[in-house]
């Protein structure tokens, strides 16, 4: 039995596709004789979380998730304070570096509290080895590996500078800082996860041996999953019997989702219905865009997404920015539904355009023309619905990529066992 220890600047209770990777991931480990842990940024709940925090941080034994509380000493850390001065630290990096847009940041990349928290969960659990999520909690992490001697995990979620640079609202000097704190992730790790093929290349490129990066991909739960869950509750509930139900969902205040919903509603759905009135789009996601019309509903957050995805006919895709994989479109596919993406949108997974997906460059005429092809063809979106179904049960299922992670997580400690104390 190994005892992993995973380390997020990001609070486990906003749902995400870096949380649902996390927490995907750390579920089918925990089925493989590993404990799991896992430290996140504290909530704070009340204004007395200034002086006294209230966080807790979980222990995952086969699947199950269980709160374990911090001591009194740990907790006075002074938690409202430290997130007081990450904050002011963000803004000024922003206003030095002209990236005024909140959708960067840089604050948890100095996170004392983070390293208090991962220190003491480390040395009560007998940690084994540190994984860290993202690279803003690396310095807290390798402090960390450092003291306890013990091997550690960059798991990438991305290459964060190119998901920043595609959204287009960040400097020059924002995109070198980011760099280099990406390059140092990757310097002071001992094993680098890679969610594709290509940002394993990208990494190797930038000097990383290539026996230090594996490729653990974006995955999903399959057996969630079925064309049949809810479609005829999902679609009576909405008034959707009748209708050719496209779907698109993400949190929709994340820049990269927002963008594609508004080209959807705006754009792309006017001109399909011009040739099909009966097409209705769902939109789910929590703060969703404004978006209005008879043909267009907008759910907001949904706890039985599958049931949603299930009552869709063709999910749809027009993304432009972003990093890593996307993981809506593995849930798509698992659940048997034809997809049009642009190339963008499918960046990193392996899948043949024509057979397990359709894809086009861009959100136009040619998109368009996919859609059309669709909803036409129902043989068509049979066919594909079905081998994307077989690609991601064969490449993409929780179940066996957690088996590839464990053992890497074993094969590093014994050769870290192995080595000397210095």
């Amino acid at each position: 039995m190994i005892n992993i220890c995973i380390c997020a600047n990001l609070s486990l209770e906003e749902p995400s596709g870096g949380i649902d990777r996390i927490l995907n991931l750390a579920k089918n480990v925990s089925t493989h004789e590993v404990n799991v842990y896992l430290v996140a940024r504290s909530r704070l709940k009340s204004p007395f979380s200034i002086l006294l925090d209230n966080g807790t941080y979980y222990q995952i034994e086969n699947g199950i998730a269980k709160e374990r509380p911090y001591p009194l000493r740990i907790r006075l850390f002074f938690p409202g304070v430290t997130k007081l001065l990450q904050e002011i630290l963000d803004r000024m990096v922003r206003i030095l570096t002209y990236s005024f847009s909140s959708d960067v940041g840089l604050s948890y990349v100095i996170d004392p509290y983070l390293f208090i928290k991962l220190l003491f969960v480390c040395k009560k659990e007998r940690i084994d080895l540190v994984q860290f999520e993202f690279p803003a909690p690396s310095i807290s992490s390798f402090l960390v590996k450092r003291l306890l001697r013990i091997p550690l995990v960059y798991d990438a979620h991305n290459i964060e500078t190119e998901r920043i640079r595609s959204m287009g609202n960040a400097s020059g000097v924002y995109l070198t800082i980011t760099k280099l704190v990406e390059h140092v992730s990757c310097k002071i790790s001992d094993l680098i996860f890679a969610v594709s093929e290509r940002d394993k290349e990208q990494f190797v490129s930038w000097g990383v041996p290539e026996h230090e990066v594996e490729v653990i991909p974006n995955s999903v739960d399959v057996s969630r999953f079925s064309s049949g869950l809810g479609n005829n509750e999902i679609r009576n509930e909405y008034h959707l019997e009748n209708k050719v139900v496209l779907l698109f969902h993400g949190p929709l205040d994340y820049p990269p989702n927002r963008e594609a919903a508004e080209i959807l509603a705006n754009i792309l759905l006017p001109q399909i219905l011009r040739k099909h009135s009966n097409v209705h789009l769902l939109l789910i996601g929590r703060n969703s865009p404004i978006a209005s019309g008879p043909n267009i509903t907008v759910t907001g957050f949904v706890r039985n997404l599958p049931d949603y995805i299930a009552a869709a006919d063709i999910a749809v895709v027009p993304v432009l920015k972003g990093g890593g994989t996307r993981i809506k479109i593995l849930e798509y596919m698992a659940c048997g539904k034809a997809v049009v993406s642009t190339i963008k949108g499918a960046e990193g997974l392996n899948l043949q355009n024509g057979r397990d997906i359709l894809m086009t460059k861009y959100p136009d005429s040619k998109f368009i023309n996919l859609v059309l092809k669709l909803i036409e063809d129902r043989d068509l979106r049979k066919n594909i619905g079905t081998n994307a179904k077989r690609k991601v049960e064969s490449f993409y299922d929780w179940k066996e990529t957690a088996k590839r992670a464990v053992q890497n997580y074993d094969q590093l400690i014994r050769a870290y066992e192995k080595k000397p104390k210095n």
